[in-house]
């Protein structure tokens, strides 16, 4: 795929959209750090908000004229969002370098809360200032819905918004105008906010930690204003955020159809039906260990089964080295699985688990059946093509491994497997559970938290669009 000149003045004039809200969205956070008290951090939020804004804008009034009969293509939607979720990430550093955090965990960080991980270089998140607090649960929170989504709320052609909602593999598509499928979007998720915040808040979490673990929760990031998680204020707020996790696990053309008194559509929906089916399975093995073990975790291990599948990492004051093998690899194949199709989780999403499954079904079948017999592959009341099934298999062989080769790398440094497969599946998957012991998390090579941030992204933009990135900017490509 050769870019011309024209195509990278494309690639610049979308991103500079994107970018620009971005810098518009920083207003929040700096008037968050003012009414805390925190000048230092409020200007430098102020200041990155301005430069960003009023430089974009230069740009866009710039090439305005130059492109004004030429369309944005899917491949230039598709490199503009890998690029975008990049460029949003290494912006995004500038308040943890200021905090005092190293390049590289400034780094690490940034990129954990723009792709939903939940992952952190952070020991003691409630040693930071508060203001930092908020910006990590606001980055996760505006990574839930996208990017995408942010930009399309004032974007004002038509057919670029539709290569940019098909670019991130946006399923929402009860309306035919992108803008106001955006805002009902961002409306939906503000509304869930706006309810679990006031629920966290009654069931005593302390109001300022229930809007940041509400933010993060939701969006299925998992960052935490302590160093414990969600888990230390209790059961009720354990149970409000598996609730909310479940919300952020469910894509947003169902929570349309539940607001608008849809029910039978949602519970017909085999994704969701699928994936209560695999938390009811994994309860019953795990809780089958925690009983040989004659342990009495078996609240902690229900909440953390919710937590790896819908890639919330959320904790609570149980470590995750208590569990068994068994049961670790339960939540291994959970952060790999994720949920379901269009929702703010990652990993391969529940949907391609589906059309795998009824692949290898079809292939058993067929062997018991005539020759020429043809064998439809059937979701729920969608029919799905060869090439469909197709591009399902390789994205889901692809996605093992990619995971398989970073995890060898842990494997080749010294790290043991179990820990290096659940690391690097927590990572890619953007969940955010964190097996490994605290000096061996922290003082963890700054190559491998590079390797880290990688599959992070790899997670959020998926490999396909990455593969394109990469392409296109190679010297000589065709």
């Amino acid at each position: 795929m050769e870019l011309k000149k024209v195509d990278w003045l494309l690639i610049i004039q979308v991103l500079s959209t994107l970018l620009r809200m971005y810098g518009a969205a920083l207003a929040i956070p700096t008037v968050v750090a003012l009414l805390l008290g925190d000048i230092s951090q409020a200007i430098s939020y102020f200041f990155t908000g301005i430069i960003i804004f009023a430089g974009t804008s230069g740009v866009l009034f710039l090439l305005e004229d130059i492109l004004e009969f030429h369309e944005v293509r899917l491949k230039h939607a598709i490199i503009c969002l890998a690029l975008a979720w990049i460029l949003v990430s290494l912006i995004s550093t500038i308040p943890f370098l200021q905090s005092g955090m190293s390049f590289i965990n400034s780094f690490f960080e940034s990129f954990s809360g723009w792709t939903g991980t939940g992952l952190s270089m952070i020991p003691d998140p409630s040693k930071v200032p508060a203001s930092l607090n908020f910006f990590r649960g606001f980055i996760q929170w505006v990574g839930g819905f996208g990017i995408i989504i942010l930009a399309l709320l004032v974007y004002a052609k038509p057919t670029t918004a539709k290569r940019l909602f098909s670019a991130e593999g946006r399923s929402e598509n009860f309306l035919l105008d992108f803008k106001k499928i955006a805002r009902i979007v961002v409306a939906i998720f503000s509304f869930y906010t706006f309810l679990g915040i006031i629920a966290l808040t009654i069931s005593g979490v302390p109001f300022f930690d229930a809007i940041v673990h509400t933010m993060s929760t939701i969006s299925t990031g998992g960052f935490s204003s302590n160093s414990v998680g969600i888990g230390l204020y209790g059961v009720w707020p354990m149970l409000i955020a598996i609730i909310l996790m479940i919300i952020g696990s469910t894509s947003f053309n169902n929570h349309y159809d539940i607001l608008r008194g849809n029910y039978k559509k949602f519970f017909k929906n085999p994704e969701v039906i699928f994936m209560f089916f695999l938390i009811f399975v994994s309860a019953i093995i795990i809780f089958g260990e925690i009983w040989f073990m004659k342990a009495k975790f078996f609240y902690d291990a229900f909440f953390y089964i919710f937590s790896a599948m819908s890639g919330t990492g959320a904790g609570t004051p149980l470590a995750m080295s208590t569990f068994n093998s068994v049961s670790i690899i339960v939540l291994i194949f959970l952060m790999i699985s994720g949920t379901c199709y269009g929702s703010t989780s990652g990993a391969v999403k529940l949907w391609r688990i589906l059309i795998v499954g009824k692949i290898i079904r079809r292939e058993i079948v067929r062997n018991f059946l005539p020759e020429h017999a043809i064998i439809p592959i059937k979701i729920g009341d969608q029919n799905i093509s060869d090439d469909q099934a197709l591009k399902v298999t390789a994205y889901t062989l692809l996605y093992i491994s990619v995971l398989f080769i970073g995890s060898m790398i842990f494997m080749l440094s010294g790290y043991k497997a179990l820990h290096s497969i659940f690391i690097v599946a927590s990572a890619q998957g953007n969940v955010g559970l964190n097996i490994l012991p605290d000096a061996v998390y922290y003082g963890m090579n700054p190559l491998l938290k590079l390797l880290l941030a990688f599959h992070m992204l790899l997670g959020r933009i998926e490999i396909f669009p990455f593969l394109i990135l990469l392409r296109s900017v190679m010297p000589g490509n065709k």
